[in-house]
């Protein structure tokens, strides 16, 4: 398993993707600092924008999505599955190769973020706000923002699971990801009005949609008369959910002809 483990990062870091999407997402965190600091009424306070990793919380699931969807669906999409099973590897060992790999992943991500807002904020905001200041009335700057990296971080694990069951569907890895993606932002359009169905049907409350504002009630006082439950009911679900979408993916990966 540790062998497995260790090719999946071999092959991560000799990827140009990997690369790219540091980059990019630096640059975007970078842009994005600049635009608070010389249009707050615009862009957002900045300490809002810090709590929020400069949008890197928004943008990590998109680089994530697609190297979820690759890292499965291109072993089928060219064969190199086979030569893995040739090494006499089981399937499984294979797969929860691919999710450790994934998670190491995405840990990296969000330290990156979160060292580089660090440094957004030493250059760019130094003298504007300091961490130990308010966020709300019940939260520091720095506390609100490992909250919202550890909702984001959970959240994102409940997407990443159905995004790598859906790549055990697909042989072609722009297909993956292109419904990882496109599925991202159908889910936040859907997210909104299903709020509003809540309200009238209240057993909806625990659909994966309403999930997603975990993030958000980790730092919202009152966002749980938003969302009709309680935080640690909220972390089970998305645990939950996020479980069953990994059980599911192992035995269709198990069972899929290479």
């Amino acid at each position: 398993m540790i062998t497995l483990v260790k090719q999946e990062c071999f092959k991560l870091l000799h990827k140009s993707s990997t690369y790219i999407s540091s980059a990019t997402l630096l640059l975007l965190m970078t842009a994005l600092g600049f635009l608070s600091k010389y249009y707050p009424g615009s862009w957002g306070k900045p300490e809002i924008q810090f709590v929020q990793l400069f949008a890197g919380i928004y943008w990590i699931p998109l680089f994530m999505i697609a190297a979820c969807s690759s890292i499965i669906a291109m072993e089928f999409q060219y064969g190199t599955i086979k030569e893995l099973l040739y090494r006499k590897y089981y399937r499984g060992q294979i797969l929860i190769s691919k999710w450790i790999t994934m998670f190491l992943y995405s840990v990296y991500f969000f330290s990156v973020s979160l060292a580089w807002s660090l440094v957004i904020k030493a250059v760019l905001f130094n003298d504007t706000f300091k961490l130990s200041d308010q966020y709300n009335n019940q939260l520091t700057i720095i506390h609100a923002n490992i909250l919202i990296i550890i909702g984001s971080f959970l959240v994102l694990w409940m997407i990443l699971s159905l995004v790598l069951l859906l790549a055990n569907v697909f042989r072609s890895t722009a297909t993956a990801i292109s419904i990882g993606i496109v599925g991202y932002f159908g889910l936040y359009i859907i997210e909104g009005m299903m709020i509003k169905i809540m309200n009238r049907w209240e057993w909806l409350k625990w659909n994966p949609l309403n999930i997603l504002n975990l993030p958000l009630q980790l730092t919202e006082p009152n966002a749980d008369k938003v969302t009709l439950l309680s935080t640690p009911e909220m972390v089970g679900a998305c645990l939950g959910y996020t479980i069953i979408s990994l059980v599911l993916s192992y035995i269709v990966f198990k069972r899929r002809s290479v």
